[in-house]
């Protein structure tokens, strides 16, 4: 496995050794079920190990649905969190339309993720602006700081799996061309 420079693809030796440094079982499921999701539908999933000595033992797997950027980044320790992680970019809107339909914890944690903080023209335009219940959301449109899930439960991982399954449903429509 390389440094931190480049990512590898991901193996199923790497992928085990990722899962033996999780302890909740809720989550090793869900790491599974979104590797598995992205392989089985021929997308890239990468992984790194970083060898600096402050961050040693902290692995990541990235998935991606374009080539240059990650759909899901998952963290098993560190990266600015407590434990494992798992960051979703959430492109198509619709899915925060659908909010109640998502596990307690996950909807929590969607509500509850960073606002934007104005930190890139990049942002112009791009901003998460939603309404639920009557409040106004504007939440951070880099992966960076969107939506990071941890204390994933049972019941979360499906929650989890819709929001995958309909960003890679999303993007690969609008790769050719059948959504505006």
């Amino acid at each position: 496995m390389s440094g931190t420079k480049k990512a590898d693809d991901l193996s199923a030796e790497f992928l085990e050794t990722f899962l033996s440094t999780l302890d909740e079982e809720n989550e090793k499921e869900a790491v599974r079920q979104v590797v598995t999701c992205f392989v089985d539908c021929g997308l890239p999933v990468k992984a790194k190990q970083y060898n600096q000595p402050c961050m040693e033992g902290t692995f990541r797997i990235l998935c991606f649905i374009k080539k240059s950027a990650e759909a899901v980044i998952i963290n098993n320790k560190g990266m600015g969190r407590d434990g494992m992680s798992i960051q979703v970019r959430i492109d198509d809107r619709t899915t925060l339309d659908k909010i109640d339909n998502l596990s307690p914890n996950i909807k929590n944690q969607i509500l509850n993720a960073g606002n934007c903080g104005n930190c890139s023209s990049k942002c112009e335009g791009k901003k998460y602006v939603f309404t639920y219940r009557e409040n106004e959301y504007i939440k951070c449109h880099f992966l960076c700081n969107n939506f990071s899930f941890q204390n994933i439960d049972k019941d979360d991982v499906g929650s989890l799996m819709d929001i995958i399954s309909n960003e890679i449903a999303y993007k690969q429509a609008r790769t050719k061309g059948l959504q505006p």
